[in-house]
């Protein structure tokens, strides 16, 4: 998606003075209200926030309706152009580029899915496509066939795919000949072009932040929250765009398909790996074992990992023992106490038997116990 050229601008409203103001009053007067205008019957005050919020509107629309009406163009003519196949012609037909507008020619072809590299523009991360996240196109491909083209053109004695890649990783699974529409796409088109087969499988939120931190990394943008300003994002949620990016894959592939992630899982994990690290890893792992055979929520796996930090078992430290001996080395008194249990342990050697008798006899009458009571 190409930037946008406006953010989100909060309108200020500055004092100003009465025109009519002699000098002797200090009183200032706000902006004039456009919804107290419109009461009294006077024209909307236009302000410069509403001007670039209103252009903003405006290209972001333009682009949406020169996209669609490319897709609808294309359905269309993917149709002719299997008939024309049929027929024994030469398919190929014209499609207008929504950003370039210039008009390209295209043929549609099958081809070796192993000739095709996926755009860097392509947001969709290609390692989480596989049998599980793939599940719901997957079987009618292996059935059936592809039966809606992607868009590729030819690059290097290759082809660079621009929009159709969970289709192309289902026709590798599948062992079939990939359906595209070839054509010499300029590479102002190729971003707007890929955007295109979100609209049917939304890339996730992990997806676009790792897009978003390579625009910053590419210096599109200069950092995350002059990206926001642009985006017309909130701050909050460029937090959370953040926290997603330095997610650690491990935690995106637990799930079904990363389009299940909601916004909150990168900061919600992050969280977990500071009270336990070593624990929620070993939890995650756990999940990934059984990723095949059970489709887990994104509450469910919150829930998992929060549950490996309040289960955790506190290995006890022992404390180091204390030792006293005689002036002569001949007596040695040992005093331990462990950590977790809060034990007190006595060693005596070198004391006759008399000796440690009185000892036992005063401990009894410190402590005021008898023998029998209490727990072994």
């Amino acid at each position: 998606m190409s930037k946008n050229k406006y953010g989100d601008i909060d309108e200020l409203l500055t004092p100003v003075k009465d025109s009519g103001d002699t000098g002797q009053s200090s009183t200032r007067k706000r902006r004039p209200s456009p919804a107290l205008g419109a009461i009294h019957g006077n024209r909307a005050v236009t302000t410069v926030t509403d001007t670039l919020k209103a252009e903003k509107q405006a290209i972001q629309l333009e682009l949406e309706t020169t996209r669609n009406k490319f897709e609808k163009e294309k359905a269309e003519l993917v149709e002719k152009l299997d008939i024309a196949k049929s027929e024994g012609e030469r398919a190929a037909v014209n499609l207008e580029m929504p950003v370039s507008k210039k008009t390209i020619t295209f043929k549609l072809e099958r081809i070796d899915p192993s000739l095709i590299d996926v755009s860097p523009e392509n947001e969709r991360i290609q390692g989480f496509l596989d049998e599980v996240s793939l599940h719901d196109i997957l079987s009618s491909i292996t059935i059936h066939g592809q039966q809606k083209p992607g868009t590729v053109r030819p690059k290097n004695g290759r082809y660079e795919l621009i929009e159709g890649s969970r289709r192309l990783a289902a026709v590798k699974l599948a062992g079939h000949q990939y359906l595209a529409l070839v054509g010499e796409v300029p590479d102002e088109d190729i971003r707007e072009l890929s955007v295109i087969e979100n609209k049917h499988k939304d890339v996730s939120y992990y997806e676009k932040a790792k897009a978003y931190e390579r625009q910053i990394a590419n210096g599109e943008f200069k950092n995350w929250t002059l990206l926001g300003q642009e985006m017309g994002i909130s701050s909050s949620h460029i937090s959370r765009y953040r926290a997603c990016a330095e997610l650690d894959e491990l935690f995106v592939k637990i799930l079904t398909s990363p389009s299940d992630m909601p916004l909150i899982y990168g900061e919600n994990i992050a969280q977990f790996l500071k009270k336990d690290k070593e624990s929620v890893y070993k939890k995650a792992r756990e999940l990934i074992a059984e990723r095949s055979q059970k489709k887990f929520s994104a509450d469910q796996i919150l829930k998992a990992l929060k549950s490996a930090i309040a289960t955790k078992v506190v290995k006890p430290k022992a404390k180091k023992p204390i030792v006293y001996s005689s002036k002569d080395g001949n007596v040695i008194l040992k005093h331990s106490i462990t950590r977790a249990e809060g034990n007190t342990k006595f060693e005596i050697s070198g004391v006759s038997d008399e000796t440690l008798e009185k000892i036992r006899g005063y401990l009894i009458q410190v402590l005021n116990v008898q023998e029998g009571e209490g727990k072994p």
